[in-house]
């Protein structure tokens, strides 16, 4: 016989909060990663590449975060905290800076959104390779102030390019790694 609370629909109301909260969680933990580490801008004069710390520390900061919550929640809910981090990223201060235009935030918004859906359909190599290239484009052809720096350098993007990659896989697979683990006892 089936339960009243199966037909009601009230558990799956309750498992669906209970991941939405999930989901925020690992938001709020990645986005107080990004914090805590302070100074990832300071890598940008190393290889001359725009981005460079989420290029290294995308993969903790972003992808990591977005696959656990897609193993652990299920489908769209690695999706739900791109966007998440991407929103309290937004609330602080302008997407990477940039005030002119002013609503170069929607790019977060937009690269976020397909971030989390190529982690999620892919892999986070694919996700975050993707947010790169997404953000560096719109930096360099829509961005009026902090400008195009003339001493970012080809090689520079490439480099930063191939770590995003590597970065977003070793994200990835960690986070699949400890979903694994996790799952065993829940």
């Amino acid at each position: 016989m089936t339960s009243a609370n199966a037909v009601s629909g009230s558990n799956i109301l309750a498992n669906d909060i209970a991941k939405f909260g999930i989901s925020f969680i690992f938001a709020c933990i990645g986005y107080f990663i990004s914090i805590g580490m302070g100074g990832e801008a300071v890598f940008s004069s190393w290889l001359h590449a725009p981005f460079l710390g989420p290029a290294i520390f995308g993969g903790l900061i972003y992808i990591f975060w977005i696959s656990l919550a897609k193993e652990l929640c299920g489908k769209y809910y690695g999706i739900v905290v791109s966007v998440l981090i991407v929103s309290f990223f937004l609330m602080v201060g302008p997407w990477f800076s940039v005030v002119d235009p002013t609503w170069y935030g929607i790019i977060g918004i937009i690269s976020a959104l397909i971030m989390g859906y190529l982690t999620e359909r892919y892999n986070g190599a694919v996700g975050l390779a993707s947010f790169m290239i997404i953000n560096w484009a719109c930096f360099y052809g829509l961005a009026v102030y902090p400008s195009w720096s003339p001493t970012y350098t080809i090689s520079g993007l490439g480099i930063a390019f191939v770590l995003s990659i590597v970065s977003g896989y070793v994200g990835d697979y960690v986070a699949k790694f400890v979903a694994k683990y996790a799952k065993s006892y829940f």
